[in-house]
């Protein structure tokens, strides 16, 4: 933690500089603050990886939690005190999950199971920012929180995933066999005037929603073939997909 220190010291030496001597431009400073939020951030991040209790002890990832996108706003409002590039901070949610793991575990056995899923956590993992929360939502889940990151940005991201998921490829008893992972992204954006005086209790009730948004396009993901990446529509009826999907025979 000693080099962040160092380094976040001298970010601020020079963002009082800079200020003090009028000669910095808006654009400069907003990218200094962002440099800013990003440290804390993964200050914050640390503080949670640093405490045992925290870890998935099978995957090595973070365990699920409740507060978690209460630290990443909370440490958003510290730093940003006005907008920052866009009109809203935002976060993107995805969820993923290994198709048909069930029957991989039952052909295969699960220690074959366990191979693959720890070969997708760190691949996961090693493919996410320091500042991202790699999660194992629970059995064969994985919950990734991209913050200060729009639809966009997410969609470069499981793109990143998905190129490096479609290398993945296994031999089991002589049989070949390649894994398939759906996944459904949904986002939040939250308005800078909103950011400073959001509470717990209205970050609980949007942490939820998130996470019911991208479990509905990863539902979608499932119901249209498996193995890709669906994008959360308000206009869908996911109700009618959750349906359909449950209808079919060997789900999941």
């Amino acid at each position: 933690m000693r080099e962040l220190s160092n380094f976040n010291i001298n970010v601020i030496k020079v963002m009082t500089h800079l200020l003090a001597n009028d000669v910095v431009s808006d654009d400069v400073m907003e990218h200094l603050r962002l440099l800013e939020l990003e440290y804390y951030s993964i200050v914050d991040k640390n503080s949670l990886l640093e405490e045992k209790v925290n870890i998935d002890n099978k995957t090595n990832l973070l365990k699920y939690k409740d507060d978690y996108l209460t630290i990443i706003l909370k440490t958003a409002s510290r730093i940003l005190d006005r907008p920052v590039l866009n009109d809203c901070y935002r976060v993107a949610y995805i969820r993923f999950d290994i198709d048909d793991f069930s029957k991989l575990n039952n052909k295969f056995g699960h220690d074959k199971g366990d191979m693959v899923l720890l070969d997708l956590a760190t691949l996961i993992k090693t493919n996410s920012r320091p500042t991202d929360y790699t999660i194992r939502f629970g059995g064969e889940e994985f919950d990734v929180m991209l913050p200060a990151t729009g639809m966009q940005g997410a969609i470069v991201y499981l793109d990143k995933i998905y190129n490096e998921m479609h290398k993945l490829s296994y031999n089991f008893d002589g049989t070949p066999f390649r894994v398939g992972v759906s996944a459904g992204v949904s986002c939040l954006g939250v308005t800078y005037s909103r950011l400073k005086k959001i509470n717990t209790t209205e970050i609980a009730a949007e942490y939820k929603k998130l996470q019911k948004e991208a479990d509905d396009a990863l539902y979608e993901a499932k119901n249209t073939g498996k193995n890709c990446y669906k994008i959360y529509d308000a206009a869908i009826d996911y109700k009618s997909i959750r349906e359909q999907y449950a209808a079919l025979p060997g789900t999941r």
